[in-house]
């Protein structure tokens, strides 16, 4: 093999984290609408990294949508399928990963699904972005206007 399954000590502490948020959506009750989404954000995190372990594309193939802030070096979570258009109109066209970031960085901006886009995605988008913390590519830092 070329080397890209051998697990290092920090690999297989997130495959033990992905496997305790596993066990903890188990335990969540389905009648918590707030607690299913906070899950379903855990949930989608770790899987995210898990395949980034596994399959991260090579930096020069990396291509992003729009929405994606300069700032925020995480790669695309799949295709274009909403736009996010803010209070004055303007949108930006962004994957579910990037959509979910900014938006949940700009005040009063909500997501519209591509017409090719899967049923639900806007409002998966909007939920996303509602348990996201604002400019989150910054890290623990305050962050200011976009």
């Amino acid at each position: 093999m070329d080397g890209r399954f051998e697990l290092t000590a920090y690999d297989r502490g997130r495959i033990l984290a992905a496997r305790q948020a596993l066990a903890d959506a188990q335990a969540v009750s389905l009648l918590d609408a707030s607690a299913m989404a906070r899950m379903l954000g855990r949930l989608e995190a770790t899987v995210e990294q898990l395949i980034e372990m596994v399959d991260s594309p090579p930096a020069a193939a990396s291509v992003r949508c729009p929405a994606g802030h300069p700032e925020d070096a995480t790669p695309c979570g799949g295709p274009v399928v909403v736009t996010v258009i803010d209070s004055e109109n303007a949108g930006a066209d962004g994957c579910e990963h990037h959509a979910a970031r900014m938006l949940a960085s700009i005040s009063g901006a909500h997501p519209v699904a591509k017409p090719d886009a899967p049923a639900g995605v806007a409002a998966r988008v909007f939920r996303t972005a509602h348990h996201t913390h604002p400019f989150p590519w910054r890290g623990n830092q305050v962050g200011g206007a976009a």
